[in-house]
Formats: C-alpha cells, structure tokens, sequence
C-alpha cells in the first residue's frame, strides 16, 4: 500500500510538525504530494500567510503565491520542520532572527560561515531598522553566493536559502526600506 500513494518519486507519507502564526500547531502526516496549502490552511488553520518557511531554520521560504506547491522531494520538502509567518509579519526582520539564531549555531571551523553569519547579521539588523545602503542587497548576494560554495558544512552552505529566497521574492521590500530610510513592516 504504501508505494502506492505520493508521487512518482516520492512514495508513502511523510510527517511535519507545523508551527508559526497558526491556531493549530501540531505534528501531522500527510500524503507526500499534498499541497503546502492542505498542510498549513486546512489542516494548521493557519490564515492571512506572508510566507512559510520549509525544512527548518535553513529551510526555503516560500510566499503564498506558492502555496499550493506539492510536498514531494522532488520540490520542497525538506526536513518536515514547518513555519508560518502571517501578514504581520516583516520578512526582513523573519530573516534576520533566521540568520541571528544560524550565527549562533556556527561552530566558528569555517571562516566562510563564521564570517558570513555574521556580516549578514549585521546587514539584516541596518535594513530592519530602516538603516540599510543601496550596496548591502549585493553584498547579501555576494556573501551568499561565496557561503554556498566554500563553506565546509551543511550549515554554512544552507544558512544563505532564506535571505537568497527572500531577495528573490521580496526585493521589492528590501529596495523600499533602502529607499525610504523606513525601519519596521514595509508594504509596497
């Protein structure tokens, strides 16, 4: 029975605990090819979503344009570790708590990862307080982009997802913020 349900190359159920702005977090299994909106809408109740973070704190944040995605290997899947963030929430401050808590997290081995954490606090705590340059998206990029390549572990490879995933769905926001000097939820 279980090879029978999923998808083509993601078979069986798969478990995520479920957590973030939600009237019920929990752990639940779920047949791998529900849609993220099945997960966290209809069963989670979660309601007015910015963005769900998938796979943990390294995870990718998708936006809710992208809800409907299918819970397989071959897209999102990652850990099962499942976070809501709703339309209160400011997703350059989401990623900079992200990227906070993976500094902390670094063992330090890694001059890529050690570092990187680190500038990338820094830069994520000027923007979230409406003190970011026109400069810091690109160093963002760049430090992600040199993370990804030489860090020696997991951790510094992936601490980057979230800030990539975010410039790349919400740059609009990070623009604005460099723009109108505006610490603080901007909507544009």
């Amino acid at each position: 029975y279980f090879h029978q349900i999923g998808t083509e190359r993601s078979k069986g159920t798969k478990v995520f605990s479920v957590s973030g702005d939600i009237a019920k977090p929990g752990v639940y299994e779920l047949v791998l090819g529900s849609s993220l909106r099945e997960l966290v809408m209809d069963l989670a109740l979660a309601r007015k979503v910015r963005v769900v973070q998938v796979g943990g704190a390294t995870g990718r944040i998708i936006p809710y344009d992208m809800i409907d995605t299918p819970l397989s290997f071959e897209t999102i899947l990652g850990a099962g570790a499942i976070t809501v963030f709703d339309e209160s929430r400011d997703i350059i401050d989401v990623v900079y708590r992200t990227l906070e808590f993976l500094a902390e997290e670094s063992c330090g081995k890694c001059s890529p990862c050690r570092e990187g954490t680190e500038v990338m606090v820094e830069i994520l705590e000027r923007l979230s307080q409406g003190e970011g340059m026109k400069k810091d998206i690109r160093l963002l990029e760049e430090l992600s982009n040199a993370m990804m390549l030489s860090s020696l572990c997991g951790l510094g490879q992936a601490a980057p997802i979230p800030v990539m995933d975010s410039l790349q769905y919400f740059r609009h926001e990070y623009e604005s913020r460099i723009k109108h000097k505006q610490g603080g939820v901007v909507r544009c």
